[in-house]
């Protein structure tokens, strides 16, 4: 039986730039000022081939024609264009001859099969070349009030500064959009104009923090010297409902992230949370990497959380120590926004209402964490250093099987500049996963690469069981090239040449698997990492897997 699914893709989350419409490539000095295209990945995961459409909802408020574009994608002859099962395709918003060079955009995929997708900012930018990835929505994941856990204008050392999307998940239009700042300790900002707000079915609209003024700080709390506003956002509506994504973008160097805005009405959120990527001081040759935790208590009454790390220690020579465990404990005000360290050195030196209890892991610790709370918490996972700056929700709910519609991977061309013939002169990206059993039982974790045309490029399962809670890290490299299959599916994948020409797509599927290998038995998260290279060296940003 055929039926339809809706994919929310919120789009130019910043400037839409179709790059063949300038003669050279913008050259900012920060991410903030970079100009970007948006690149939407895409993988059929039903089990019968997809025809896609695209409507494109224009973000100026004030559009009065021509606010909506279709687009149906084709193959070269004209007919409608076929994703195989399994398979995935990316469409770079540049190709759609109809958008405005100048506009930004929110979009619905609608196929005759399920979708998952993501969405990839790419830089049109000779030095910066940041890529925040994100992912798209399905209508189940809309909610009538929507948490950013965090949002900042201009903090810290980088900079930050916050941009975000807001996109009408409904048939009808809505009048009474309001969007709330709050302090870490649960006050209300004072803001304007950010009240009553229309959508139409399907339309959104896009706000810069930069542009927002705040009104001072309130007593009991403290941001970082020249920060405007470091805090959370509820995105809410009597009438509908609505799914958001932000960026946070560096306004002196090249960091930059994107991530989905959680539902968070009181039907949302869980008593738990799921981080795959947990770090302190870990350093892989490119710097130092921590990890960090934004976690919003949904509920009027204080949440006592406890972080269980599990981790092990990383030696300089890339081995890893026996598994140890850590428990942080904090007491987060009644709908109020908590921080957490990776690093039991920074534990109180976050910015808390509350002070912490028990501990963080050591330096060169890497591995996952589990947070418990007695309230209705969401949570985002950040990682920084070594020239990431990553952030994925956490996880509420995983599956025994977990697809991931964007992968790359490339041996010969992770360069700012690279000179093989197979790169064509073009940089390429990598791609790592870090997979956490969050299952009751202890399972083997498989990986399926899967090429632009559902075809299984390679294979790899887990030699022994992992433990309920413990994760795996993995990339394509580890799988075993299926047969029939050249070596460079493997070595390039996601970068196939056909008729001369580069495709790119790649796809993968994680399983879990009882010790004989043979059915599911238990439920995975994966956190998927995208890596870049540039000029100013290492970038990246990660995603979370769609559960099945």
């Amino acid at each position: 039986m055929e039926f339809m699914r809706r994919t929310f893709v919120q789009l130019g989350l910043v400037l839409i730039l179709v790059m063949a419409s300038v003669g050279s490539a913008h050259a900012a000095t920060n991410a903030y000022d970079a100009k970007y295209v948006t690149s939407v990945s895409y993988m059929n995961v039903g089990t019968e081939d997809a025809n896609l459409n695209l409507t494109f909802y224009n973000a100026d408020p004030a559009c009065v024609t021509a606010c909506t574009v279709n687009y149906q994608l084709l193959d070269t002859d004209g007919s409608a264009r076929v994703i195989p099962s399994m398979a995935s395709a990316s469409l770079a918003v540049s190709a759609v001859a109809d958008l405005s060079t100048t506009q930004r955009y929110g979009a619905v995929v609608t196929s005759n099969q399920p979708l998952v997708a993501t969405m990839m900012q790419v830089a049109n930018d000779s030095i910066i070349r940041t890529q925040p990835i994100s992912n798209g929505f399905r209508s189940s994941d809309a909610s009538s009030t929507i948490v950013l856990p965090t949002v900042m204008k201009s903090c810290f050392t980088d900079a930050l500064t916050t941009r975000f999307s807001v996109q009408n998940a409904g048939a009808s239009t809505i009048t009474d959009v309001n969007i709330d700042l709050y302090w870490p300790n649960g006050t209300a900002a004072s803001t304007t104009g950010l009240s009553g707000l229309t959508l139409a079915a399907g339309d959104v609209q896009q706000f810069d923090l930069n542009g927002i003024t705040v009104g001072a700080v309130p007593a009991g709390v403290t941001v970082p010297s020249g920060c405007g506003f470091n805090g959370s956002a509820i995105i809410s509506t009597a009438s509908g409902t609505l799914v958001a994504t932000a960026v946070e973008l560096s306004k002196v160097n090249k960091y930059a992230n994107s991530f989905e805005g959680l539902p968070g009405s009181t039907a949302d959120g869980a008593l738990t949370l799921y981080l795959p990527s947990a770090m302190c001081r870990v350093n892989y040759g490119d710097g130092e990497q921590s990890s960090a935790y934004a976690i919003q208590n949904l509920s009027s009454t204080a949440a006592n959380i406890n972080v269980d790390f599990k981790y092990q220690i990383r030696a300089a020579n890339g081995s890893l120590g026996a598994q140890q465990t850590k428990t942080l404990s904090l007491a987060i005000p009644g709908n109020s926004k908590g921080s957490i360290s990776g690093c039991d050195s920074s534990k109180n030196s976050v910015g808390n209402t509350n002070s912490a209890t028990g501990n963080a892991m050591p330096p060169a610790a890497v591995g996952s964490a589990i947070i418990t709370s007695d309230q209705k918490i969401v949570g985002l996972q950040k990682v920084s250093g070594g020239g990431i700056s990553a952030a994925t929700p956490a996880v509420i709910t995983g599956g025994s099987k977990v697809y991931t519609p964007f992968v790359r991977y490339t041996t010969s061309c992770f360069s700012a500049s690279p000179t093989a013939a197979v790169c064509r002169s073009e940089s390429r990206q990598r791609t790592f996963f870090a997979v956490q059993n969050i299952g009751n039982a202890a399972a083997l974790i498989k990986m399926t690469l899967y090429n632009y045309n559902g075809e299984v490029v390679g294979t790899y399962t887990s030699p022994t069981t992992v433990a309920a809670g413990a994760k795996v890290s993995l990339d394509p490299t580890k799988a075993t090239l299926s047969v029939g299959q050249v070596a460079s599916a493997l070595s390039e994948f996601g970068y196939t040449v056909v008729s001369g020409n580069v495709i790119y797509a790649g796809s993968a599927v994680f399983e879990s698997l009882d010790s004989a290998g043979t059915a599911p038995a238990s439920s995975l998260a994966v956190v998927v990492r995208v890596l870049s290279m540039s000029p100013l060296g290492q970038t990246g940003d990660d995603y979370n897997g769609t559960p099945q």
